[in-house]
């Protein structure tokens, strides 16, 4: 083994951190650009506003889930193939959306199906991001991957206003859209698992690769444990990645909570048109590329300044986040309810939406770092309690904002962010220390 981390050239890593960016946006965008259209829906299926809206519940439950099925072979077997196989579902789905007769309980059918399908790129792209770039480097990388998942808040609105001709045309876009980045991934994208590939040496220089299932194994680098229950259990007792993912979970769901009623929100109070209220969703958007962007350099500068790298330095910077994200949603909670102009209600849910990203950035960061043989494993559990917490408060917020009122409801989700902060200060003193007592095979 050769004493760099990975050897394939700057320009290529690059390459690949984008398709992984790329591919990584398929289920947020699939996800964003279904919510401005819900009440679309409720007429062209001739169905409740909760029945609807359960169709993103289920949505949001599976992509939590179908990650774990994912991300331990992706760590354990190879990563390319684990982004084929799902993505056939995805494209295959969204087909059917696109041609079949409209009827409810097909439209859940396929909405389980296209969450299933796209449900492998999030984690299995962080892994794919631990395999080529080194730790101190890797916040930088992280914060470009995360813009995949980011445009779905900015470009799946946006995206809707296909929508306003013929609805499925939607599900149409993301067909092709999908069928794009398949054959990226196809002819592009190399496997990267250390086990099969190592440092990269056995890829060649060139950038198109030869289409096949399996690497040969490279010698030196001690290969995952095999997928199973009690591993997922393990990983699940491991404070470090238990408490990250609880907390991402609990500030996924406070952010949500606001994407889920603006839409709602701008249209019965400020009366915005649909073009409107889909253009409005790039405010949250971009503050989510931003956030990410500034806080993953700022997470490798912290890195890179430490005497004595530890993965744990990343966390000083979360509370700021937490704090400037919990101001955005109640600055939110208030404006709305007191019936204020409408700027302030962007200038909030743009704090939202930056200081969340901010914190994930860095925790996915982590996950990556805590437990280097299941880097994808690691980052599926974030990805479940995040999207748990979606689906949760997808199907609450509603009844919530009726008993408490739109006020009291969003500062209740802004002050569980509290949470959060208690968990970075433990992580903070105890983290390295359970690191130490968790034996890791060396590469």
């Amino acid at each position: 083994m050769t004493s760099e981390y990975c050897v394939l050239p700057k320009k290529r890593k690059i390459l690949i951190v984008y398709i992984a960016t790329l591919a990584g946006s398929l289920g947020p965008i699939a996800g964003n650009i279904y919510v401005p259209i819900l009440p679309q829906l409720e007429n062209v299926f001739a169905a409740s506003r909760s029945a609807i809206a359960g169709t993103v519940s289920v949505f949001m439950a599976v992509f939590a889930f179908c990650p774990l099925i994912w991300a331990s072979w992706a760590d354990y077997g190879g990563r390319k193939f684990l982004y084929i196989l799902p993505l056939s579902f995805f494209i295959i789905a969204n087909v059917l959306l696109a041609s079949v007769p409209a009827n409810l309980v097909s439209l859940y059918i396929l909405r389980v199906v296209q969450a299933f399908g796209a449900s492998s790129v999030m984690s299995v792209g962080a892994g794919i991001i631990s395999d080529i770039i080194e730790p101190k480097h890797r916040g930088k990388a992280i914060s470009v991957f995360m813009w995949g998942p980011q445009l779905g808040p900015v470009l799946g609105p946006v995206l809707s206003l296909i929508a306003i001709g013929d609805w499925r045309w939607v599900f149409g876009f993301l067909a092709l859209l999908g069928f794009v980045v398949y054959l990226m991934i196809l002819f592009l994208l190399p496997e990267t698992l250390r086990f099969l590939v190592g440092d990269g040496s056995c890829l060649g220089k060139g950038y198109f690769v030869q289409p096949r299932i399996q690497e040969k194994v490279v010698e030196g680098y001690s290969r995952p444990p095999k997928p199973s229950l009690v591993g997922y259990w393990e990983l699940l007792k491991y404070p470090p990645v238990l408490l990250c993912s609880i907390n991402s979970g609990i500030l996924f769901a406070t952010f949500y909570g606001v994407m889920v009623t603006f839409a709602s929100v701008l249209q019965d109070q400020y009366h915005f048109t649909d073009v409107g209220t889909c253009l409005s969703y790039l405010c949250p958007g971009t503050a989510l590329i931003i956030g990410s962007t500034i806080g993953g350099w700022l997470s490798d500068r912290l890195a890179s300044r430490a005497k004595n790298y530890v993965p744990e330095h990343r966390f000083s910077i979360q509370i700021a986040g937490l704090l400037i994200s919990m101001t955005g949603i109640l600055g939110y909670a208030w404006t709305v309810e007191k019936m204020a102009p409408v700027h302030p209600v962007f200038v909030f849910t743009f704090l939202a939406g930056f200081g969340m990203t901010w914190v994930f950035v860095s925790t996915t960061t982590y996950l990556t770092e805590t437990s280097p043989s299941q880097p994808s494993a690691n980052v599926a559990i974030g990805n479940l309690m995040r999207n748990m917490a979606a689906a949760i408060c997808t199907a609450i917020v509603d009844i919530l904002i009726d008993k408490m009122g739109f006020g009291w409801c969003m500062t209740g989700l802004a002050l569980l962010d509290l949470i959060g902060i208690c968990f970075v200060a433990i992580l903070l003193k105890w983290g390295p220390r359970w690191r130490a007592k968790k034996t890791e095979p060396s590469e």
